[in-house]
């Protein structure tokens, strides 16, 4: 289960503002295509994080943190560095993971859940999840954020994730924070700081 929940977070860069006064833009379709391209445009990205999982039939919300890597083609590695030691890299088609040294390895083809969370993990990076008919879109913005809600129409994905909402940047058209909420209404909250677009990552980092 906790494979599956990291996995989740991928879909992935700090909550520093206020969430309200948001008003559906005017034009949608330009908006989407402004992010789009400006995802595009990334190659790599390096953050640290702080990371929310929410539980409701517990109310309670449990904290994490940790660093965050991505680079094209689909190379990402995400690191857990408190309250524990938890690596999960996900390049060429594999899952690697290291369970406070415990290393295992398996593929992502073949297994439905990882192949969908790999779907949404690609489409997000590559700028193209906001065009995908496997979501309901709508965008909304106020004076400094835009805020992106999709709502899962696939009924495999939204087995995992019933709803997302994004926040951008608005004069970076960087993404800030993302919550994805799942059927149970247990959610994850993830904010990005510290973020490094299209710096150099070196291979080793996405190896065991």
């Amino acid at each position: 289960m906790k494979i599956i929940l990291i996995c989740i977070s991928f879909v992935t860069c700090f909550l520093g503002y206020s969430q309200s006064n948001f008003v559906a833009v005017a034009d949608k379709h330009s908006i989407g295509q402004k992010l789009s391209k400006t995802a595009q445009s990334v190659n790599s990205i390096q953050s640290d994080f702080v990371q929310e999982k929410y539980m409701d039939f517990l109310d309670v919300t449990l904290e994490s943190k940790g660093k965050y890597w991505f680079k094209k083609e689909n190379s990402i590695r995400w690191q857990y560095t408190e309250p524990y030691n938890y690596i999960v890299i996900i390049s060429d088609g594999k899952i690697n993971i290291s369970d406070d040294g415990k290393n295992s390895e398996f593929k992502v083809k073949g297994n439905k859940i990882f192949e969908r969370i790999n779907y949404i993990i690609v489409a997000s990076m590559k700028g193209e999840i906001l065009e995908s008919e496997d979501f309901e879109v709508a965008i909304f913005e106020n004076n400094t954020y835009y805020l992106v809600k999709l709502k899962t129409l696939n009924k495999e994905i939204a087995e995992v994730i019933k709803e997302m909402e994004m926040y951008f940047e608005k004069n970076t058209l960087s993404i800030s924070e993302i919550k994805m909420i799942e059927p149970n209404k247990d959610y994850i909250l993830i904010r990005y700081k510290n973020k490094k677009i299209n710096e150099p990552i070196p291979a080793s980092i996405f190896a065991l």
